[in-house]
């Protein structure tokens, strides 16, 4: 099984990169992120049939954008990353990591984009750019996409040690879609 899903894993990111790759020159970078899916996002991906190419010609709305644009910062006051348009952060856990994934949340409404196949598009461009401005970060994230066959939610959190908030198996979760993009 673990096996098998590597495999998924590593067609699915070369799909992702592979212009990407093909563009490199020698001033380029390359980020590296690990993904991690469960079985229910396997199945949207596939039948949505995203991938690299799809997200290159997706578009963010305006307000997505904004957070993208405004970037992220730590917030000493509660020792906590956030996107800097963020007023008011609020420790609703006891650890930093809940408290992170809480507030950072951003719901991508199925009904207001159209259809789930551009929500998904939507959630993992943004997902990836926000990936973009964490790997700065001298930190590893996780950026999660939920899917509950309603909205997609689409949230980060700075990964800590004896802090943990998603289980290591994702298949675990059988009500909802996962993508988990680590930096």
């Amino acid at each position: 099984m673990f096996l098998h899903q590597e495999e998924l894993i590593i067609k699915y990111l070369s799909k992702m990169y592979k212009e990407q790759f093909e563009m490199l020159t020698s001033t380029s970078e390359i980020n590296w992120y690990t993904i991690s899916i469960n079985e229910a996002m396997r199945s949207l991906l596939n039948k949505y049939n995203i991938d690299y190419k799809s997200l290159q010609d997706t578009v963010l709305p305006l307000w997505l954008n904004k957070y993208i644009e405004v970037g992220i910062e730590k917030r000493e006051d509660v020792n906590c990353y956030t996107y800097k348009n963020i007023k008011k952060f609020e420790l609703f856990y006891q650890d930093y990591t809940g408290s992170e994934f809480s507030n950072n949340k951003v719901v991508v409404d199925v009904d207001k984009v159209g259809n789930v196949a551009k929500s998904l598009g939507i959630s993992l461009k943004f997902a990836f750019k926000i990936a973009g401005l964490l790997v700065k970060i001298p930190q590893n994230f996780n950026i999660v996409i939920s899917y509950d066959n309603m909205d997609f939610i689409v949230s980060f959190y700075c990964k800590r040690k004896y802090e943990e908030w998603l289980i290591d198996n994702l298949d675990s979760y059988m009500d909802e879609a996962i993508f988990v993009i680590t930096t």
